[in-house]
């Protein structure tokens, strides 16, 4: 053939290193999943690990009652009667989150990558995954879960329609996180430290506001003491499918340590139990530091469409975690410990 063309080199693959390749592999760290997962679940819920022994075992926790009193003005008598306290139940409940991948045998005999190296980017696609999935169930959750009960009408208004605290942005925009406060404060909810969820329009605004400090012409860094903010980009969409007037603002305010997540994984995943069928494993997420439980099989098979060979075997893999998002149980319907609010 003409020009030499039987000689040509064939294709050359190079491996992109560094950040240059990253970039593709990029994910946002789940941090609404971290506010979670921030409190030892094993804190709030003694054993309950332990206690699960099975996927449909149920576990109830109990705590007491808030009982109201009204104060008596009668005067004190030597006969008299009282009432008793009481308790409730919560009952958390388990969802599973898996991801499955597969792989033969023989995949890395024509490949430049080795048959581990292979193994290990599917696993950091999988773990990558969950981070960003994970944190979309947290900023659901938070969101279809707060609170109906608001009894605060200070420079704003609770309105039960959306369950939202709406806020007069002309009027007290600057004061935003202040009436935050105070709303939390008159909900009794006093001298706490607050996560505040934000969306990307209230984020950026209350991140120039904790900046004005004493230096400015206002200040108005006062407002931020002991207030935690965290970016939920998820939850600009979530506030407008709600609303189309919280384009100016939307967060949502909890008091530390009352929202948590319980993971679980099987027995036999702990254990690493292993039988001529299967394995059952465990791995410890680097993103969020959860042991998560892993499955994985073999069956016979012809792997040439799948970059193997005709005479192979694939393997099925499993990488699973059992997830109870739970708030601390009030006993009036529709309260939660999760405030939102919006700029109007």
């Amino acid at each position: 053939m003409a020009n030499y063309s039987t000689a040509n080199l064939v294709k050359a693959q190079i491996w992109l290193n560094g950040e240059f390749a990253s970039a593709e592999k990029r994910f946002r760290v789940p941090a609404v999943f971290q506010l979670f997962n921030s409190t030892d679940a094993r804190t709030l819920f003694p054993q309950y690990d332990t206690l699960k022994t099975a996927v449909n075992r149920v576990i109830e926790a109990n705590y007491f009652l808030r009982t109201v009193e009204t104060l008596s003005t009668a005067g004190i008598s030597h006969d008299h009667t009282g009432g008793q306290g009481d308790s409730g139940t919560l009952t958390p409940s388990w969802t599973p989150y898996s991801s499955n991948w597969s792989m033969t045998l023989k995949q890395a005999n024509a490949s430049t990558k080795t048959w581990q190296e292979l193994f290990n980017d599917n696993l950091s696609n999988k773990v990558r995954g969950f981070a960003e999935g994970l944190d979309d169930v947290s900023s659901a959750y938070l969101f279809n879960n707060r609170t109906g009960v608001n009894v605060a009408a200070v420079k704003g208004a609770f309105t039960a329609v959306n369950d939202v605290y709406e806020i007069t942005g002309t009027t007290y925009g600057d004061e935003a996180m202040s009436i935050t406060r105070v709303v939390m404060d008159i909900n009794k909810y006093q001298g706490g430290v607050y996560d505040v969820v934000c969306d990307s329009t209230s984020y950026t605004t209350f991140q120039m506001q904790a900046a004005q400090g004493a230096q400015n012409s206002t200040n108005l860094s006062f407002q931020f003491m002991s207030v935690t903010f965290i970016h939920d980009p998820a939850l600009t969409a979530r506030a407008l499918a709600l609303s189309a007037t919280y384009s100016k603002g939307f967060w949502m305010a909890v008091p530390r340590g009352t929202v948590s997540v319980l993971p679980w994984i099987p027995t036999q995943n702990r254990q690493g139990v292993s039988t001529k069928e299967n394995k059952y494993g465990s791995l410890l997420n680097p993103v969020d530091g959860l042991q998560y439980g892993t499955h994985e099989y073999e069956t016979r098979s012809d792997g040439s469409s799948i970059n193997g060979q005709t005479q192979d075997v694939t393997s099925q893999y499993q990488l699973f975690i059992f997830l109870a998002f739970e708030k601390a149980p009030l006993s009036e319907a529709t309260e939660t410990t999760i405030y939102a609010f919006a700029i109007v």
